[in-house]
């Protein structure tokens, strides 16, 4: 073996230091852009309905869920408990008849540092009967 030209590893073991400053910093990197990228998600969420005034029933067809965009850190997204996201609204004052209820992005439960950017259908509508 000539002197210098080392063994079959020596390319690993020349400016070990270099390499190994030039991997911490591509790690880095990965972890800063994977924690820092936003990212949306759409998921679908049960609706509940509450405070239906007395003497008043729900008739027809009820909607099961709204479709949510969620919006925020692509890792707290994958975090999301989709089991927790609903959509609570409220009959308080309603009418017997159609009521026609806006669907508004506070009435959707998400954990911190989740936005709601959208949610379909808007308007949900809502058939009340008087009892019997």
């Amino acid at each position: 073996m000539r002197e210098g030209a080392g063994g079959p590893l020596s390319w690993l073991s020349r400016n070990w230091h270099l390499k190994l400053a030039a991997l911490g910093l591509a790690l880095a990197l990965w972890i800063f852009v994977m924690t820092s990228e936003k990212a949306d998600m759409v998921v679908p969420a049960p609706v509940e309905l509450d405070a239906t005034p007395s003497g008043l029933t729900i008739v027809g067809d009820r909607p099961e869920s709204v479709d949510v965009q969620l919006h925020g850190l692509r890792t707290t997204l994958a975090r999301v408990p989709l089991d927790q996201i609903r959509v609570r609204l409220s009959l308080a004052g309603a009418r017997a008849g159609e009521t026609v209820i806006r669907v508004l992005p506070e009435q959707v439960a998400v954990p911190p540092g989740v936005a709601v950017t959208r949610i379909t259908p808007s308007r949900i509508r809502i058939l009340l009967e008087g009892s019997r």
